[in-house]
């Protein structure tokens, strides 16, 4: 039966992922997600943090953020992690174990693993639906290898106890009914907080340089760092306008090594974590986005760019063809670093051009808070609604 389909739902938010004292940008994007669906449905954010050897465990934390509380739970990093988060988060319950009714309509669960036995034993505790949003791409067939025994179980137990799956593109959904999970499957996208990425307000007055950015977590093995180094400096040569700025929240060292061994330190930025308010700014002040990642699901950073209303240049890899067409941006195959090369040499030369205002409207009506919000809202109100109690 649904309950309150259209007024306010009281959701707990469980989460592999989150930022924390440990990792203050890990799973930022379900901070996002979480931020946007509660403008339409409070309730309570829990994440149990493990907080490896060496460093201080912090007190827990609990803040009230809007119309949603966020709890906060810190232990030492031990094997088997999965065990240790699920004891975190069931003592966290432990605060409703006098209720006489469900204290939540429904449990929203942010990545399968490790938080995901935790949040399939409430929703059984508690006889609600389990929705489960999914970023990784451990899905994936070249990812899923890697995997031990025990959590590719456990991955499947969390899938089979959903009652709605939304990975955020098609293309997750396909790895995981690949991997093993069936049921009902409603694709919902990464969030974009458009007041935020917003168009430059004025074009800026030099013209003639060209601003190619790159945001990631700087990790080789996914981002290709090394292979989009090699391609800048094919067209660094070719191209005296062309400036970029590579920044992540990883280690920039070795990338900043490489970049003088390749002779092209002198003309490329590398940084480490900035805030968010800061990779705004940069979108604003560049001309386009650039990724040459060898697996991916839908970053943020792609329609964080189009709402800036600058294009994206990137791999054809994971969802990302799900929205990249040819009017906002450009695909090219993984690993081929003389495309790259091109692709760039001609945007900085001026032999395209893209429709700013094009680019921010898709991202509005695709990405922003209201538009997530609502969608997570009729995911809401089918899980109620199709919900059979055990």
């Amino acid at each position: 039966m649904i309950r309150n389909p259209n007024h306010s739902l009281r959701v707990l938010h469980i989460a592999s992922w989150f930022p924390s004292q440990v990792h203050q940008t890990l799973g930022n994007f379900v901070e996002r997600h979480v931020q946007a669906i509660s403008t339409r449905h409070g309730g309570e954010i829990w994440f149990a943090a493990a907080v490896p050897d060496g460093q201080t465990i912090p007190k827990d934390t609990v803040l009230k953020r809007g119309s949603c509380v966020e709890r906060i739970v810190y232990f030492r990093a031990r094997k088997p992690m999965v065990w240790h988060v699920t004891r975190a988060l069931l003592e966290a319950a432990q605060s409703y174990a006098n209720e006489n009714s469900p204290p939540f309509d429904l449990i929203h669960l942010h990545v399968a693993y490790p938080a995901g036995r935790a949040a399939r034993q409430l929703a059984k505790r508690w006889q609600i639906p389990l929705v489960v949003t999914e970023h990784w791409t451990a899905y994936q067939e070249d990812q899923r290898q890697a995997l031990p025994f025990w959590r590719r179980q456990s991955m499947l137990q969390t899938g089979h106890a959903a009652t709605v799956l939304c990975p955020v593109s098609e293309d997750l959904a396909q790895s995981m009914r690949s991997f093993g999970i069936n049921g009902s499957y409603r694709p919902v996208p990464n969030v974009v907080d458009t007041e935020l990425f917003h168009p430059a307000p004025e074009v800026r007055s030099d013209e003639s340089s060209f601003l190619a950015l790159h945001i990631s977590s700087l990790r080789d093995d996914q981002k290709n760092i090394s292979g989009l180094l090699r391609s800048l400096q094919i067209a660094l040569a070719n191209c005296p306008n062309l400036h970029v700025s590579i920044i992540g929240d990883g280690d920039p060292t070795p990338h900043q090594s490489y970049a003088r061994e390749l002779g092209i330190a002198n003309r490329i930025e590398i940084l480490g974590e900035i805030s968010l308010p800061e990779v705004a700014q940069r979108m604003r002040e560049s001309d386009a986005l650039i990724l040459f990642s060898r697996f991916e699901n839908f970053p943020c950073v792609i329609p964080e760019a189009w709402a800036s209303g600058i294009p994206v240049l990137s791999t054809d890899v994971g969802g990302i063809s799900e929205h990249l067409t040819s009017e906002r941006g450009t695909l090219i195959a993984s690993e081929d670093e003389s495309a790259l090369a091109q692709r760039l040499t001609d945007w900085s030369q001026g032999r395209i051009h893209f429709d700013p205002t094009a680019l921010r409207a898709h991202a509005e009506k695709t990405f922003s808070i209201e538009a997530v919000a609502g969608a997570y809202h009729d995911v809401y109100v089918e899980a109620l609604s199709t919900f059979e109690a055990p």
